[in-house]
């Protein structure tokens, strides 16, 4: 046979290198190279550096591909709350959605329930749709996956009353308005109250226990640790709870409860028991909800205006979308809370709940 009639040996071709390749050279996502060559806002200068000398090593050129990658991933918002059913998400979130439309923006909401596995995939619909920012609602700081996994995302990203490393942060103050109902019911004279919250691992029950404590220290009262009680939010448990603490040879005298659905098992638990309020037990709610403003008597609330921290967290992610590193504000934001005073407090009884 001829070397004619021989078939040809296949060369290796060298293969034309990637947006991937570039990201995986660089150690960034693919949407940060995308936004970088496309002449986007969201990367700082040492990023678009490290990109570009990725590119330069590589010899990437740009084509038509990575143009249709960057229409995917522009205004879109990633949304992530614990549970959408709670009243105080409900305020925030509506009030941020109308901020991101105003602004050409489509938020994506996401229901985690604190379960790790729906964070996981939340952050996986993150990647793929190649979104341009997050807001992130109060959740669990313990799940450490979570937060390594939102380290490398590198996004936009504002916090709403949670911790989140680097990113930026609105905080309702809690701990401030902890301080104020616990002072109050101390100077009505009681000595014994419970804190019903949610799990020490959210940013806002741990603010509240720390408002709280420091109210029974400026007093010089010291705090029984039976008389606070966590729980998880939708966990039903505080009926129980509360019974317990109303059937100790100890009870309390004020109760301090989450306004949402804990509140109608704290009021079922004191009818349960025989007792009324504020004759025999006084109660403050944190949270002004229709339950707190219509019972009879209406419940003293602790209250903040969820509309303006939804508009605080949207106008604030969006100036982190246009301006990059120069937005990032060095503290977190804190918006006031009010202590609204009805007609479930009183002096502690005189005899029988010492």
């Amino acid at each position: 046979m001829s070397d004619r009639a021989r078939p040809r040996m296949t060369r290796t071709r060298r293969t034309r290198p990637t947006i991937r390749d570039v990201a995986a050279e660089a150690g960034v996502s693919v949407s940060s190279v995308s936004r970088t060559l496309n002449g986007g806002i969201y990367t700082s200068a040492e990023l678009h550096a490290r990109i570009m000398r990725a590119v330069k090593r590589l010899g990437f050129e740009p084509d038509s591909a990575a143009q249709a990658l960057r229409s995917r991933a522009s205004n879109t918002i990633g949304c992530m709350v614990a549970d959408f059913s709670n009243p105080h998400y409900t305020g925030m979130v509506s009030a941020a959605e109308e901020e991101f439309q105003r602004a050409g923006f489509l938020l994506m909401l996401a229901a985690t329930k604190h379960e790790p596995a729906r964070e996981a995939a939340f952050l996986s619909a993150v990647r793929r749709r190649q979104m341009d920012g997050l807001l992130l609602f109060a959740g669990d700081n313990s799940h450490k996956d979570f937060m390594k996994g939102l380290a490398t995302l590198d996004l936009p990203c504002v916090a709403v009353d949670r911790e989140v490393p680097n990113s930026a942060s609105v905080r309702v103050d809690h701990r401030g308005g902890a301080l104020e109902v616990t002072r109050y019911l101390i100077g009505l004279g009681h000595r014994r109250i419970a804190l019903l919250t949610g799990s020490a691992a959210v940013l806002p029950s741990s603010e509240r226990l720390a408002g709280y404590r420091q109210a029974h220290q400026e007093a010089r009262i010291e705090v029984d640790p039976h008389l606070i009680r966590p729980h998880m939010q939708g966990a039903n448990t505080a009926f129980s709870s509360v019974c317990q603490l109303l059937q100790s040879a100890k009870p309390p005298t004020a109760i301090i409860s989450l306004g949402t659905s804990m509140l109608a098992e704290v009021l079922e638990a004191i009818t349960s028991n025989g007792l009324r309020y504020p004759q025999d037990i006084s109660i403050v709610c944190s949270g002004d909800t229709d339950l707190a403003r219509h019972a009879t008597p209406a419940i003293s609330a602790l209250s903040w205006d969820m509309n303006e921290v939804g508009r605080t967290a949207a106008r604030l992610l969006l100036e982190q979308i246009r301006d990059g590193d120069k937005a990032k504000p060095a503290e977190p934001i804190y918006l006031p809370t009010r202590f609204i005073l009805r007609h479930s407090c009183a002096a502690p009884p005189a005899r029988g709940r010492k």
